[in-house]
């Protein structure tokens, strides 16, 4: 069963398409967003939110191209997310 405070649990669940925890389901975008609730430093987290179309973490919306940034922000030699910038 996932863990409802690992960050990373949450990160893996969003890139698995999301899905259902304590009988609570999740979407892909949902999963990234509790990731970061967790984590907001994880660099990976915010380039998979970008992928999944951006979303609201804090209050404040990001687009992709703003996860992109916030994801090399935290790890300049994310490639993945170096690449989704460019993409």
């Amino acid at each position: 069963a996932l863990d409802p405070q690992d960050a990373t649990a949450w990160n893996s669940l969003g890139a698995s398409g999301g899905g259902e925890v304590g009988g609570q389901a999740f979407s892909e975008i949902a999963c990234y967003q509790r990731a970061l609730a967790l984590d907001p430093q994880d660099s990976n987290a915010w380039n998979s939110l970008g992928v999944a179309g951006g979303g609201e973490i804090g209050g404040q919306a990001f687009s992709r191209i703003a996860c992109y940034q916030r994801a090399l922000a935290l790890d300049p030699q994310n490639a993945t997310a170096w690449n989704s910038l460019g993409v």
